[in-house]
């Protein structure tokens, strides 16, 4: 499937500011590599936040990844380091945390993927085919894909997914 994130462009990142998010929380992004990155040393995703409780609870959430980093925009040195990333530099690939296409682009795509994920691994079985609503949720990075059925909600991370 192609990525579904936008890479981060300085005119993308100048609407965030100008949109009163301070806070991007950056960390490293596996997904956003493929195959024809032989020239890619690493990809990176920047979240961005208004609110520094969020923003905390995300960089929490990722303590254990050795790029995680909180830019904060309030010092002058940490903007300009986010329009250095938003230039793309060699050897980099950094994405921000904004969905690129219509969410139901993006579930038509993963349609075949769904279906063979709610007959294999849940019990609601192919009757439950025609009547499964699929969305996307971004959290902390990870993007999901959630299932809804009857009274039932599912959270399957993309990746897990792309593994079937």
């Amino acid at each position: 499937m192609e990525q579904p994130l936008a890479l981060l462009t300085e005119a993308l990142l100048k609407a965030m500011l100008e949109n009163g998010f301070t806070l991007f929380v950056r960390q490293s992004y596996p997904a956003g590599r493929n195959s024809n990155d032989e020239h890619i040393k690493e990809a990176l995703l920047v979240t961005p936040y208004t609110n520094i409780g969020e923003a905390n609870l995300h960089f929490q959430h990722i303590r254990f990844d050795k790029r995680k980093y909180i830019y904060q925009t309030h010092h002058a040195e940490e903007v300009e380091k986010l329009y250095h990333a938003a230039r793309q530099p060699a050897g980099y690939k950094i994405y921000i945390a904004v969905i690129q296409d219509s969410t139901t682009a993006i579930i038509q795509q993963l349609l075949p993927m769904i279906h063979k994920y709610v007959v294999q691994r849940t019990k609601w079985g192919e009757t439950a085919l025609g009547r499964v609503r699929a969305g996307l949720l971004l959290q902390y990075g990870e993007l999901y894909v959630t299932l809804h059925y009857v009274h039932q909600e599912i959270r399957v991370p993309l990746s897990e997914l792309d593994n079937l």
